[in-house]
């Protein structure tokens, strides 16, 4: 079901960027593959290609009709961004 629906997004992409106006055309050949989708045994995930940030395709079955959402997932760019990690999880004890 997931490379069903992946795949129909993908063409949903296609159809769209196929409408826009032709004086968009520049800007959206600029961005051609920039957004891939890729999937392995377990998930699928939207990945852009110009920043990194990266989605995972999520059932959210706490919702009537379990829908499917692509959820934001956290990554590390900074030393910064390991502070709420921190606070959550604490270090390991040294050995």
């Amino acid at each position: 079901m997931r490379i069903v629906l992946a795949i129909s997004t993908l063409f949903l992409i296609v159809a769209t960027a196929g409408a826009q106006d032709n004086r968009a055309a520049p800007i959206i050949s600029a961005q051609i593959g920039r957004y891939q989708i890729m999937t392995n045994a377990r998930d699928t995930f939207l990945v852009d290609t110009a920043t990194g940030n990266v989605w995972r395709l999520t059932q959210y079955s706490d919702f009537n009709k379990d829908p499917l959402a692509w959820a934001p997932m956290f990554r590390l760019d900074r030393p910064s961004d390991t502070t709420p990690l921190l606070s959550e999880y604490g270090l390991k004890p040294r050995r």
